[in-house]
């Protein structure tokens, strides 16, 4: 073989010698950088809290009816939660959206349907002497109501304090009354002579059905602040109601046990 062809032969193997090993260290550089710059540029994922939840669980006729509330407490700030006394004013702005159920008795729009049907509901049953006496108050007429309690006990010889104390407990002040929220039904004839109907004793047992619980119970009075009010209905919302018939809370007891109060 002449000599200037092995020489040729012998340079291009080592040309081709010189470009594999170039072509491995380019691959090899290649995938450290690309290494490298994945770690740099991998996106992170983002440790966010998550929202916290405080869950509470009855079983309820076999259904099982959980309320969930977050940290914020949004549940308790809903429009049929409303917590009302003498420690809880309502702002004398608020006027809810009122719709008339009968006689000029006004209730809340939003749950006048679930009024109505409780009240059919025991039409169906065979009840039929049961009625709504009251609702919805203006500010100005539960003022005179209230005015008016406290002349009565000012009659019986009560100093003005006194008097104003013990009408509390019967009938609350403007702004801290469930019949301004236009979400209370009082029945009947007002009295306690309602529990001896057959209205208040289908009440118990069916009214959580419809959204709404015996407000003031004779054993929750040192708690409510007032005096037991056979005839006072309020809504609150099947889902809630239903927890509070279970665990027999009243509704300052229920807004505690949503905080997560230990107490309750």
């Amino acid at each position: 073989m002449p000599k200037r062809i092995a020489n040729k032969n012998k340079f291009i193997k080592g040309t081709m010698t010189i470009i594999i090993c170039l072509a491995l260290i380019i691959t090899i550089l290649w995938l450290i950088i690309s290494g490298i710059v994945s770690l740099f540029t991998k996106p992170k994922e983002e440790n966010k809290p998550q929202e916290q939840t405080a869950t509470n669980s009855i079983s309820n006729n076999d259904t099982a009816t959980q309320v969930s509330t977050t940290v914020d407490n949004s549940v308790i700030n809903e429009w049929n939660l409303k917590l009302v006394n003498k420690d809880n004013s309502v702002d004398r702005s608020y006027v809810p959206e009122l719709e008339e159920l009968n006689d000029g008795i006004m209730f809340d729009k939003r749950a006048i349907s679930y009024l109505r049907n409780m009240i059919n509901a025991m039409y169906k049953v065979g009840i039929k002497n049961v009625w709504v006496q009251s609702s919805y108050r203006s500010y100005e007429k539960q003022e005179e109501l209230f005015n008016r309690k406290v002349t009565y006990y000012k009659n019986q010889g009560k100093k003005q304090e006194e008097a104003e104390r013990l009408a509390q407990t019967v009938v609350q002040r403007p702004e801290m009354s469930e019949h301004n929220l236009a979400l209370a039904a009082d029945f009947n004839t007002v009295t306690n002579e309602f529990e001896k109907t057959k209205a208040f004793e289908w009440l118990q047992k069916n009214a959580a059905d419809y959204g709404f619980v015996l407000r003031y119970p004779k054993d929750k009075q040192d708690i409510t602040g007032i005096v037991y009010e056979s005839w006072h209905w309020r809504y609150v919302g099947k889902e809630h109601a239903k927890v509070m018939k279970e665990k027999g809370y009243c509704l300052e007891e229920y807004i505690d046990y949503l905080k997560g109060a230990e107490s309750v």
